[in-house]
């Protein structure tokens, strides 16, 4: 019974927007081009003392350069780099967003998170504007009797550099636009972020065991997604009432709604389990927006999208479909094959839901649903081809699961149009189910 007593945990759990904010910026773009920018104003603040130092060494490293770059043209180098930098800066990445906006139409919003994160990105893009920025502050800090040779002929290298660059950010951002490195990238970070996930799968609890009544609920205060879950502060609390027991109602990643029942605290003090429920308040943080980096099902969600459009009338992308199932067959392979985190050592008395595999079948289920919406039998096969693949893993209870969706979807399965394709399929599905046994699961 959630709620045995009318009052409830009072107050927030966004660990302050704006900090979160601040910080999930940093972490996932502004931290490499701030730090390339700084690295060329230390850079331009070394030649400016360069160019203006004169020792025996420094002066016939200058005269060697000034052979080169002469004292009148190394002013009009410096200007011609910054301004220039700018104009194919600007137009550069001006067609490249246009590109990366064209590709999030046809897939996934997501596309814009990945060009973003890319640290290769980040770093030519930095570069640009570090080195920029290094050809103004070098041509207004050296007095007008100096001349910025050294600035000059660094500038000068370092532009050759940046033409490289941009020719790569040009192939690099076209190749990344690819719809199979696209679902190669939110794979890959799907599996990561369910590795993340492991140590609170092991040191929380499935079940609950608690006698006691629930007398405290918390509910959200705010609407947004849960981006972490700080067991390390349930611990703390838990140690100070050691006989209360937290439930949790939300899994990483999961949206909340203003009043959404965010965890109940089971205990036989009232205060006590206020005072628990209280401490929940702060160690599930909830964001603006999902964390793919630590949430497995935010991955899962991209994946089901892309296959959704893509495989529907919207899109009519067979192509991308099976890309995107291939995707999420494989990630739920790597789970089964992992198993189940094991509880066997001690853990909190925090009961936390995972729901990362019957996310996937839900998935599976609904394709089989767009599939029928857009009559494509071939995503059909591709959706009974992965569930015939993934139950020779699952076990009972997902087996059971995946015998009571198929039985579900056999009408939409009948409505689809016929072809030897989709027979075959059903065939080899029948026979793992039989292989499987009637009364598995």
């Amino acid at each position: 019974m959630i709620g045995a007593h009318p009052r409830t945990a009072e107050s927030g759990g966004t660990g302050g927007r704006t900090r979160q904010r601040l910080v999930r910026g940093l972490r996932e773009f502004a931290a490499v081009p701030l730090l390339v920018v700084a690295g060329f104003l230390l850079l331009s603040v070394a030649s400016i003392v360069a160019d203006q130092t004169h020792t025996p060494g420094v002066d016939r490293f200058r005269a060697l350069i000034g052979q080169v770059i002469g004292r009148d043209s190394a002013t009009t180098a410096l200007q011609a780099v910054a301004t220039g930098l700018v104009t194919v800066t600007s137009i550069t990445f001006s067609v490249l967003l246009l590109a990366v906006q064209q590709t999030a139409a046809s897939l996934s919003p997501v596309v814009f998170d990945q060009f973003v994160r890319r640290r290769s990105n980040q770093a030519l893009l930095g570069f640009f504007v570090g080195l920029t920025l290094y050809a103004y502050v070098v041509v207004t800090a050296v007095p007008d009797d100096t001349a910025p040779i050294i600035g000059a002929a660094l500038a000068t290298g370092l532009t050759v550099c940046a033409l490289i660059g941009l020719l790569a950010l040009v192939y690099t951002t076209i190749d990344q636009m690819r719809p199979v490195n696209v679902l190669r990238q939110i794979r890959e970070r799907t599996l990561l972020a369910r590795r993340r996930e492991l140590p609170l799968l092991v040191r929380t609890r499935r079940a609950g065991t608690s006698p006691h009544p629930v007398v405290a609920t918390y509910r959200s205060p705010v609407t947004g997604f849960v981006t972490r879950i700080d067991l390390d502060r349930l611990e703390r609390a838990l140690r100070q009432v050691p006989r209360a027991e937290i439930m949790l109602h939300v899994t990483l990643g999961g949206h909340l709604a203003f009043g959404d029942v965010v965890a109940t605290v089971h205990d036989d003090d009232r205060d006590d389990a206020e005072r628990v429920a209280h401490e929940v308040r702060s160690a599930v943080v909830v964001g603006a927006t999902p964390d793919l980096d630590g949430d497995a099902t935010t991955g899962i969600d991209q994946l089901a999208n892309i296959a959704w459009t893509s495989g529907s009338t919207a899109k009519h992308n067979p192509e991308t479909a099976r890309q995107a199932i291939h995707a999420l067959q494989d990630v739920a392979a790597r789970w089964l094959a992992d198993g189940t985190p094991s509880t066997d050592g001690p853990t909190l008395a925090v009961i936390y839901p995972d729901g990362d595999l019957d996310r996937v079948l839900d998935v599976f289920y609904s394709l089989l649903v767009v599939s029928h919406e857009s009559q494509q039998h071939m995503t059909a096969v591709r959706v009974l081809d992965a569930y015939g693949s993934l139950l020779g893993q699952a076990d009972g209870r997902l087996r059971g699961r995946v015998r009571a969706d198929l039985a579900t979807a056999a009408p939409l399965l009948n409505r689809i149009p016929a072809s030897p394709a989709l027979r075959r399929a059903r065939h080899r599905l029948a026979v793992a189910l039989d292989q499987d046994g009637p009364d598995a699961g």
